[in-house]
Protein backbone atom coordinates (compact mmCIF):
# COMPACT_ATOMS: atom_id res chain seq x y z
CA UNK A 1 0.00 0.00 0.00
CA UNK A 2 2.87 2.29 0.85
CA UNK A 3 4.37 1.38 -2.45
CA UNK A 4 1.52 3.33 -4.46
CA UNK A 5 1.98 6.40 -2.15
CA UNK A 6 5.80 6.52 -3.50
CA UNK A 7 6.92 7.53 -6.83
CA UNK A 8 9.97 8.85 -8.00
CA UNK A 9 10.88 10.90 -10.89
CA UNK A 10 13.02 12.92 -12.71
CA UNK A 11 15.67 15.75 -13.44
CA UNK A 12 18.21 18.81 -12.40
CA UNK A 13 19.78 22.59 -13.43
CA UNK A 14 21.41 25.92 -12.00
CA UNK A 15 20.97 29.49 -10.80
CA UNK A 16 23.74 31.62 -9.54
CA UNK A 17 22.73 34.32 -7.20
CA UNK A 18 24.98 38.28 -6.80
CA UNK A 19 24.91 37.87 -2.99
CA UNK A 20 27.41 40.61 -2.95
CA UNK A 21 25.25 43.09 -5.02
CA UNK A 22 22.06 42.55 -2.90
CA UNK A 23 24.64 43.11 0.36
CA UNK A 24 26.18 46.39 -1.13
CA UNK A 25 22.40 47.74 -1.72
CA UNK A 26 21.30 46.26 1.82
CA UNK A 27 24.39 48.58 3.61
CA UNK A 28 23.30 52.19 2.35
CA UNK A 29 20.25 53.31 4.46
CA UNK A 30 22.41 55.79 5.94
CA UNK A 31 22.18 58.32 3.52
CA UNK A 32 20.04 61.69 4.54
CA UNK A 33 20.51 63.03 0.83
CA UNK A 34 17.21 63.49 -0.92
CA UNK A 35 18.15 64.33 -4.66
CA UNK A 36 19.48 60.63 -4.91
CA UNK A 37 19.15 57.31 -3.64
CA UNK A 38 21.85 56.35 -1.19
CA UNK A 39 22.68 53.26 -3.35
CA UNK A 40 23.73 55.21 -6.12
CA UNK A 41 25.28 57.71 -3.78
CA UNK A 42 27.32 55.08 -2.38
CA UNK A 43 27.79 52.98 -5.83
CA UNK A 44 29.12 56.70 -7.46
CA UNK A 45 31.62 57.00 -3.98
CA UNK A 46 32.62 53.52 -4.35
CA UNK A 47 33.70 54.20 -8.10
CA UNK A 48 35.71 57.16 -7.78
CA UNK A 49 37.57 56.02 -4.79
CA UNK A 50 38.46 52.66 -6.79
CA UNK A 51 39.12 54.47 -10.21
CA UNK A 52 41.50 57.00 -7.86
CA UNK A 53 43.32 54.07 -6.32
CA UNK A 54 43.83 52.11 -9.87
CA UNK A 55 45.20 55.23 -10.99
CA UNK A 56 47.62 55.87 -7.93
CA UNK A 57 48.45 51.88 -8.34
CA UNK A 58 48.91 52.04 -12.42
CA UNK A 59 51.67 55.43 -11.39
CA UNK A 60 53.09 53.15 -8.58
CA UNK A 61 53.47 49.85 -11.00
CA UNK A 62 51.12 48.11 -8.10
CA UNK A 63 47.99 47.73 -9.16
CA UNK A 64 45.99 44.23 -8.60
CA UNK A 65 45.11 41.89 -10.93
CA UNK A 66 40.75 40.75 -9.72
CA UNK A 67 41.19 37.94 -7.43
CA UNK A 68 40.99 34.44 -8.74
CA UNK A 69 38.57 32.29 -7.61
CA UNK A 70 39.71 28.92 -6.84
CA UNK A 71 37.93 25.69 -8.36
CA UNK A 72 35.50 23.84 -6.94
CA UNK A 73 34.41 20.02 -7.69
CA UNK A 74 30.56 19.49 -6.75
CA UNK A 75 29.51 15.92 -6.13
CA UNK A 76 25.54 15.99 -7.59
CA UNK A 77 23.73 12.48 -6.70
CA UNK A 78 20.19 11.52 -8.07
CA UNK A 79 17.86 8.92 -8.01
CA UNK A 80 17.08 6.97 -10.76
CA UNK A 81 17.66 9.07 -14.20
CA UNK A 82 19.80 8.13 -15.47
CA UNK A 83 20.11 6.52 -18.66
CA UNK A 84 16.47 8.27 -19.49
CA UNK A 85 17.63 11.52 -19.04
CA UNK A 86 21.27 11.82 -19.25
CA UNK A 87 20.67 14.52 -22.20
CA UNK A 88 19.05 16.47 -20.21
CA UNK A 89 21.12 16.34 -17.00
CA UNK A 90 24.26 16.58 -18.62
CA UNK A 91 23.38 19.78 -20.82
CA UNK A 92 22.22 21.56 -17.75
CA UNK A 93 25.39 20.69 -15.48
CA UNK A 94 27.04 21.93 -19.01
CA UNK A 95 25.30 25.24 -18.55
CA UNK A 96 25.72 25.79 -14.93
CA UNK A 97 29.46 25.18 -15.46
CA UNK A 98 29.36 27.64 -18.19
CA UNK A 99 28.00 30.29 -16.05
CA UNK A 100 30.43 29.35 -13.14
CA UNK A 101 33.99 28.89 -14.66
CA UNK A 102 35.46 27.94 -11.25
CA UNK A 103 32.86 25.21 -10.53
CA UNK A 104 32.97 21.77 -12.23
CA UNK A 105 30.12 19.39 -11.34
CA UNK A 106 30.57 15.60 -11.24
CA UNK A 107 27.35 13.63 -11.48
CA UNK A 108 26.75 9.86 -10.07
CA UNK A 109 22.95 8.80 -10.50
CA UNK A 110 21.60 5.75 -7.89
CA UNK A 111 19.08 3.34 -7.68
CA UNK A 112 15.87 4.48 -5.49
CA UNK A 113 16.30 2.17 -3.55
CA UNK A 114 20.43 2.20 -2.71
CA UNK A 115 20.15 6.35 -2.46
CA UNK A 116 19.48 6.48 1.60
CA UNK A 117 21.82 3.69 3.21
CA UNK A 118 24.28 5.15 0.57
CA UNK A 119 24.05 8.49 1.35
CA UNK A 120 24.31 7.51 5.28
CA UNK A 121 26.83 5.48 4.68
CA UNK A 122 28.83 8.57 2.93
CA UNK A 123 28.56 11.32 5.33
CA UNK A 124 29.16 8.29 8.53
CA UNK A 125 32.70 7.80 6.59
CA UNK A 126 33.17 11.45 6.55
CA UNK A 127 32.57 11.97 3.26
CA UNK A 128 29.48 13.58 1.60
CA UNK A 129 28.10 14.74 -1.55
CA UNK A 130 27.48 18.10 -1.87
CA UNK A 131 24.13 18.50 -3.71
CA UNK A 132 21.60 15.40 -3.29
CA UNK A 133 18.04 14.52 -5.34
CA UNK A 134 15.93 13.13 -2.18
CA UNK A 135 12.14 12.65 -1.38
CA UNK A 136 10.63 14.13 0.81
CA UNK A 137 10.32 11.17 3.61
CA UNK A 138 14.27 11.13 3.29
CA UNK A 139 14.87 14.42 3.74
CA UNK A 140 13.11 14.81 6.53
CA UNK A 141 14.69 12.06 8.04
CA UNK A 142 18.26 13.54 7.33
CA UNK A 143 16.97 16.76 8.46
CA UNK A 144 16.04 15.19 11.58
CA UNK A 145 20.26 14.45 11.99
CA UNK A 146 21.37 17.69 11.31
CA UNK A 147 22.86 16.41 8.31
CA UNK A 148 20.97 18.77 5.51
CA UNK A 149 22.02 22.74 5.20
CA UNK A 150 19.25 24.89 6.35
CA UNK A 151 18.00 26.57 3.56
CA UNK A 152 16.28 29.31 5.34
CA UNK A 153 19.41 29.98 6.99
CA UNK A 154 22.04 29.76 3.98
CA UNK A 155 19.66 30.25 0.58
CA UNK A 156 19.14 34.08 0.01
CA UNK A 157 15.36 35.27 -0.31
CA UNK A 158 15.66 35.58 -4.04
CA UNK A 159 16.74 31.91 -4.30
CA UNK A 160 14.10 30.74 -2.01
CA UNK A 161 11.12 32.77 -3.14
CA UNK A 162 10.75 31.46 -7.18
CA UNK A 163 9.18 27.67 -5.70
CA UNK A 164 5.38 27.64 -4.56
CA UNK A 165 5.14 28.39 -0.97
CA UNK A 166 3.70 25.12 0.21
CA UNK A 167 6.14 22.77 -1.63
CA UNK A 168 8.89 24.80 -0.40
CA UNK A 169 7.27 24.60 3.46
CA UNK A 170 7.30 20.57 2.76
CA UNK A 171 10.57 19.75 3.91
CA UNK A 172 10.50 22.65 7.44
CA UNK A 173 11.23 21.57 10.47
CA UNK A 174 10.58 24.17 13.13
CA UNK A 175 11.52 27.12 11.32
CA UNK A 176 13.92 25.90 9.43
CA UNK A 177 13.30 24.20 5.72
CA UNK A 178 15.70 21.54 4.43
CA UNK A 179 15.53 21.65 0.11
CA UNK A 180 14.51 23.02 -2.81
CA UNK A 181 11.54 21.22 -4.23
CA UNK A 182 11.86 19.84 -7.37
CA UNK A 183 9.12 17.84 -9.58
CA UNK A 184 6.35 16.04 -8.61
CA UNK A 185 3.23 14.16 -10.00
CA UNK A 186 -0.63 15.16 -9.22
CA UNK A 187 -3.60 12.55 -9.77
CA UNK A 188 -6.15 13.09 -12.03
CA UNK A 189 -9.34 11.50 -12.33
CA UNK A 190 -9.32 9.40 -15.28
CA UNK A 191 -13.08 7.68 -16.27
CA UNK A 192 -14.11 5.04 -19.17
CA UNK A 193 -17.01 7.06 -21.16
CA UNK A 194 -18.63 3.69 -22.23
CA UNK A 195 -19.11 2.13 -18.80
CA UNK A 196 -20.00 5.62 -17.97
CA UNK A 197 -22.65 5.63 -20.19
CA UNK A 198 -23.76 1.59 -19.28
CA UNK A 199 -24.46 2.66 -15.81
CA UNK A 200 -26.90 5.58 -16.60
CA UNK A 201 -24.20 8.36 -15.90
CA UNK A 202 -24.04 11.45 -17.58
CA UNK A 203 -20.06 11.30 -18.82
CA UNK A 204 -20.09 15.07 -18.92
CA UNK A 205 -20.46 15.26 -15.34
CA UNK A 206 -17.87 13.58 -13.14
CA UNK A 207 -17.79 14.03 -9.97
CA UNK A 208 -16.72 16.66 -7.58
CA UNK A 209 -17.04 15.61 -4.34
CA UNK A 210 -16.26 12.70 -2.55
CA UNK A 211 -19.63 12.04 -2.16
CA UNK A 212 -20.54 11.98 -5.72
CA UNK A 213 -17.34 9.58 -6.69
CA UNK A 214 -19.82 7.20 -4.45
CA UNK A 215 -22.59 7.73 -5.63
CA UNK A 216 -21.11 6.83 -9.01
CA UNK A 217 -19.23 4.19 -7.91
CA UNK A 218 -22.19 2.29 -6.53
CA UNK A 219 -24.20 3.25 -9.47
CA UNK A 220 -21.71 1.77 -11.84
CA UNK A 221 -21.29 -1.37 -9.60
CA UNK A 222 -24.95 -2.19 -9.62
CA UNK A 223 -25.86 -1.68 -13.43
CA UNK A 224 -22.29 -2.69 -14.94
CA UNK A 225 -21.27 -5.61 -11.81
CA UNK A 226 -17.87 -3.48 -12.81
CA UNK A 227 -15.98 -1.29 -10.03
CA UNK A 228 -16.41 2.39 -10.14
CA UNK A 229 -13.05 2.80 -8.58
CA UNK A 230 -9.61 1.92 -6.63
CA UNK A 231 -8.94 3.88 -3.55
CA UNK A 232 -5.29 5.20 -3.44
CA UNK A 233 -5.34 4.14 0.28
CA UNK A 234 -2.62 7.25 2.27
CA UNK A 235 -4.29 7.24 5.33
CA UNK A 236 -1.89 9.91 6.91
CA UNK A 237 -2.42 12.16 3.64
CA UNK A 238 -6.07 11.43 3.55
CA UNK A 239 -6.40 12.63 7.11
CA UNK A 240 -4.41 15.65 6.56
CA UNK A 241 -6.00 16.80 3.65
CA UNK A 242 -9.40 16.25 5.24
CA UNK A 243 -8.34 18.40 8.22
CA UNK A 244 -7.59 16.27 10.69
CA UNK A 245 -4.29 18.02 12.35
CA UNK A 246 -2.31 14.68 13.63
CA UNK A 247 0.37 16.51 15.21
CA UNK A 248 0.13 19.66 16.70
CA UNK A 249 2.36 23.17 16.15
CA UNK A 250 4.93 22.71 18.76
CA UNK A 251 5.58 18.90 17.67
CA UNK A 252 4.49 17.07 20.95
CA UNK A 253 0.96 15.86 20.79
CA UNK A 254 -0.25 13.51 18.27
CA UNK A 255 -4.04 14.55 17.12
CA UNK A 256 -6.01 11.48 15.32
CA UNK A 257 -8.82 10.94 17.00
CA UNK A 258 -11.52 13.66 15.57
CA UNK A 259 -15.00 13.68 14.11
CA UNK A 260 -13.34 14.40 11.04
CA UNK A 261 -10.86 10.96 10.77
CA UNK A 262 -13.94 9.28 12.03
CA UNK A 263 -15.92 10.01 9.27
CA UNK A 264 -13.64 9.45 6.94
CA UNK A 265 -12.66 6.06 8.32
CA UNK A 266 -16.43 5.21 8.43
CA UNK A 267 -16.92 6.04 4.69
CA UNK A 268 -13.92 3.88 3.43
CA UNK A 269 -14.58 1.15 5.16
CA UNK A 270 -18.36 1.44 4.14
CA UNK A 271 -17.47 1.22 0.83
CA UNK A 272 -14.78 -1.66 1.71
CA UNK A 273 -17.67 -3.76 3.18
CA UNK A 274 -20.27 -3.55 0.82
CA UNK A 275 -18.01 -4.77 -2.05
CA UNK A 276 -17.92 -1.34 -4.05
CA UNK A 277 -14.24 -1.10 -4.62
CA UNK A 278 -11.96 -4.15 -5.05
CA UNK A 279 -10.78 -5.72 -1.58
CA UNK A 280 -7.14 -6.72 -3.09
CA UNK A 281 -6.89 -3.00 -3.99
CA UNK A 282 -5.88 -2.83 0.00
CA UNK A 283 -2.35 -4.85 -0.63
CA UNK A 284 -2.04 -4.53 -4.56
CA UNK A 285 0.88 -2.79 -5.75
CA UNK A 286 1.23 0.44 -8.11
CA UNK A 287 -0.07 -1.35 -11.21
CA UNK A 288 -2.73 -2.76 -9.83
CA UNK A 289 -5.38 0.36 -11.32
CA UNK A 290 -3.41 1.07 -14.34
CA UNK A 291 -4.32 -2.79 -15.35
CA UNK A 292 -7.45 -3.10 -14.08
CA UNK A 293 -8.52 -0.23 -15.86
CA UNK A 294 -7.25 -0.41 -19.22
CA UNK A 295 -8.55 -4.35 -19.30
CA UNK A 296 -11.72 -2.12 -18.80
CA UNK A 297 -12.51 -3.90 -15.13
CA UNK A 298 -12.64 -0.27 -13.55
CA UNK A 299 -14.83 2.49 -14.92
CA UNK A 300 -11.58 5.41 -13.36
CA UNK A 301 -8.80 5.64 -12.40
CA UNK A 302 -7.02 8.31 -10.45
CA UNK A 303 -3.61 8.34 -11.72
CA UNK A 304 -0.81 10.66 -12.62
CA UNK A 305 -0.67 12.04 -16.67
CA UNK A 306 2.28 10.03 -17.21
CA UNK A 307 0.09 6.64 -17.02
CA UNK A 308 -2.02 7.54 -19.00
CA UNK A 309 0.72 6.67 -21.41
CA UNK A 310 0.55 3.27 -20.30
CA UNK A 311 -3.36 2.76 -21.52
CA UNK A 312 -2.35 4.35 -24.56
CA UNK A 313 0.05 1.71 -25.29
CA UNK A 314 -1.23 -1.30 -23.86
CA UNK A 315 -5.12 -0.64 -24.56
CA UNK A 316 -5.80 2.09 -27.19
CA UNK A 317 -9.35 1.84 -27.38
CA UNK A 318 -10.07 2.17 -23.75
CA UNK A 319 -7.75 5.33 -24.35
CA UNK A 320 -9.89 6.50 -27.07
CA UNK A 321 -13.04 5.91 -24.34
CA UNK A 322 -11.05 8.24 -21.52
CA UNK A 323 -11.97 11.56 -20.69
CA UNK A 324 -10.27 12.98 -17.62
CA UNK A 325 -11.19 15.50 -15.08
CA UNK A 326 -10.04 17.25 -11.94
CA UNK A 327 -9.62 15.08 -8.99
CA UNK A 328 -12.39 15.75 -6.07
CA UNK A 329 -10.99 17.12 -3.66
CA UNK A 330 -11.06 15.67 -0.02
CA UNK A 331 -12.07 18.91 1.86
CA UNK A 332 -13.88 21.54 -0.29
CA UNK A 333 -11.05 24.05 -1.53
CA UNK A 334 -8.36 21.58 -0.07
CA UNK A 335 -5.12 20.62 -1.14
CA UNK A 336 -3.87 17.67 -2.84
CA UNK A 337 -0.99 15.28 -2.26
CA UNK A 338 1.85 15.96 -4.44
CA UNK A 339 4.89 12.76 -4.37
CA UNK A 340 7.66 15.43 -4.40
CA UNK A 341 11.11 15.26 -5.12
CA UNK A 342 13.76 17.30 -4.03
CA UNK A 343 17.05 18.79 -3.68
CA UNK A 344 19.30 19.23 -0.45
CA UNK A 345 22.65 20.28 0.57
CA UNK A 346 24.59 17.97 3.11
CA UNK A 347 26.04 19.83 5.87
CA UNK A 348 28.81 18.42 5.04
CA UNK A 349 29.85 19.27 1.88
CA UNK A 350 32.72 22.20 2.03
CA UNK A 351 30.94 24.10 -0.30
CA UNK A 352 27.61 25.70 0.66
CA UNK A 353 27.74 28.41 -1.27
CA UNK A 354 28.50 27.18 -4.75
CA UNK A 355 26.25 23.56 -3.71
CA UNK A 356 22.79 26.12 -2.83
CA UNK A 357 23.61 27.87 -5.76
CA UNK A 358 24.17 24.70 -7.92
CA UNK A 359 20.96 23.46 -5.88
CA UNK A 360 18.79 26.45 -7.12
CA UNK A 361 20.05 26.08 -10.75
CA UNK A 362 18.67 22.49 -11.05
CA UNK A 363 15.56 23.55 -9.79
CA UNK A 364 14.75 27.04 -11.41
CA UNK A 365 12.30 27.87 -13.66
CA UNK A 366 14.29 27.27 -17.31
CA UNK A 367 15.71 24.30 -15.39
CA UNK A 368 12.14 22.90 -14.43
CA UNK A 369 10.25 23.78 -18.01
CA UNK A 370 13.04 22.37 -19.73
CA UNK A 371 12.41 18.63 -17.95
CA UNK A 372 8.51 19.06 -17.86
CA UNK A 373 8.72 19.34 -21.72
CA UNK A 374 11.15 15.86 -22.05
CA UNK A 375 8.94 13.93 -19.39
CA UNK A 376 4.90 14.49 -18.11
CA UNK A 377 5.77 16.11 -14.65
CA UNK A 378 4.98 18.99 -12.77
CA UNK A 379 7.57 21.84 -11.78
CA UNK A 380 7.56 23.56 -8.09
CA UNK A 381 8.10 26.75 -9.18
CA UNK A 382 5.80 29.50 -10.06
CA UNK A 383 6.85 31.07 -13.27
CA UNK A 384 7.22 27.59 -14.66
CA UNK A 385 4.22 26.57 -14.12
CA UNK A 386 2.64 29.51 -15.99
CA UNK A 387 4.23 28.82 -18.90
CA UNK A 388 1.72 28.88 -22.32
CA UNK A 389 3.29 24.58 -21.91
CA UNK A 390 1.03 24.04 -19.21
CA UNK A 391 -2.26 25.84 -20.38
CA UNK A 392 -2.88 25.19 -24.22
CA UNK A 393 -3.79 21.80 -24.39
CA UNK A 394 -5.31 19.74 -27.35
CA UNK A 395 -8.19 17.23 -26.64
CA UNK A 396 -6.60 13.94 -25.95
CA UNK A 397 -6.58 13.43 -22.74
CA UNK A 398 -2.72 13.02 -22.00
CA UNK A 399 -2.83 16.87 -23.10
CA UNK A 400 -5.86 17.68 -21.12
CA UNK A 401 -4.33 15.72 -17.80
CA UNK A 402 -1.25 18.16 -18.09
CA UNK A 403 -3.13 21.47 -18.04
CA UNK A 404 -5.58 20.03 -15.30
CA UNK A 405 -2.91 19.16 -12.87
CA UNK A 406 -1.36 22.28 -13.71
CA UNK A 407 -3.97 23.87 -12.58
CA UNK A 408 -3.42 22.85 -9.06
CA UNK A 409 -0.46 23.46 -8.52
CA UNK A 410 -1.17 25.85 -6.66
CA UNK A 411 -2.92 23.39 -4.50
CA UNK A 412 0.05 21.21 -4.26
CA UNK A 413 1.66 19.80 -0.80
CA UNK A 414 3.45 17.03 0.11
CA UNK A 415 2.13 15.64 3.74
CA UNK A 416 5.03 15.37 6.22
CA UNK A 417 5.20 15.71 10.00
CA UNK A 418 7.91 17.55 10.14
CA UNK A 419 9.82 15.40 12.67
CA UNK A 420 12.53 13.22 12.87
CA UNK A 421 11.56 9.57 12.30
CA UNK A 422 7.97 10.37 10.82
CA UNK A 423 7.99 6.98 10.03
CA UNK A 424 8.07 5.09 12.80
CA UNK A 425 5.05 7.18 14.05
CA UNK A 426 2.55 7.11 10.96
CA UNK A 427 3.21 2.94 11.16
CA UNK A 428 0.68 2.47 13.76
CA UNK A 429 -1.85 4.47 11.23
CA UNK A 430 -0.98 2.31 8.31
CA UNK A 431 -1.56 -0.60 10.43
CA UNK A 432 -4.46 0.37 12.16
CA UNK A 433 -6.42 1.41 8.70
CA UNK A 434 -5.55 -2.27 7.49
CA UNK A 435 -6.43 -3.91 10.55
CA UNK A 436 -9.96 -1.50 10.56
CA UNK A 437 -10.79 -2.37 6.88
CA UNK A 438 -10.28 -6.08 7.23
CA UNK A 439 -12.81 -5.91 10.33
CA UNK A 440 -10.02 -6.62 13.20
CA UNK A 441 -10.68 -3.29 14.90
CA UNK A 442 -13.46 -0.76 14.41
CA UNK A 443 -12.91 2.56 13.19
CA UNK A 444 -13.43 3.82 17.02
CA UNK A 445 -10.75 1.87 18.14
CA UNK A 446 -8.60 2.16 15.29
CA UNK A 447 -8.18 5.53 15.47
CA UNK A 448 -8.21 5.50 19.57
CA UNK A 449 -5.00 3.06 19.14
CA UNK A 450 -3.46 4.92 17.29
CA UNK A 451 -3.53 7.84 18.57
CA UNK A 452 -2.03 6.39 21.75
CA UNK A 453 0.54 4.19 20.16
CA UNK A 454 1.36 7.33 17.90
CA UNK A 455 1.90 9.17 21.06
CA UNK A 456 3.83 6.85 22.60
CA UNK A 457 6.47 6.74 20.03
CA UNK A 458 6.77 10.74 19.35
CA UNK A 459 7.34 10.92 23.11
CA UNK A 460 10.12 8.36 22.59
CA UNK A 461 11.54 10.60 19.20
CA UNK A 462 11.14 14.09 21.43
CA UNK A 463 13.08 12.09 24.36
CA UNK A 464 16.04 11.84 22.27
CA UNK A 465 16.21 15.40 21.34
Amino acid sequence: MERQVRKSATIILVTTMLTSLLAACGSSNNNDTKDEPATTSTTTNANTNTAETDTAAEDDGTKQEPEKQEPVELNFWTISLSPNFDDYINGRIKAFEEQNPNISVKWTDLPYGAMENKLLTSIAGGKSPDVVNLNTGMTMTLAGKNALVDLNAEATEEQRSIYFEDLYNSTKLGDSAYAFPWYYGLSVFAYNKKIYEEAGLDPNKPPTTMEELKEQAIAIKEKTGKYGFVPSYNPPADFYFQGVPIISEDKTKIIVNTPEALAWAKWSKELYDKGIVPKESLSADANYATDKYQSGQIATLVTGAQFLSRVKTNAKNVYDQTLVAKMPALKEGGKYQAGLMNVVVPTMSKNHTEAISFANFITNDESQLAFAKIVNILPSTKKAAADPFFTEAGTDPESMAKVITAQMASQAQDFSLGIRNEGEVLDFLWKGWQAMLTGKETPEDMLKNAEVNMQKKLDEINAEN
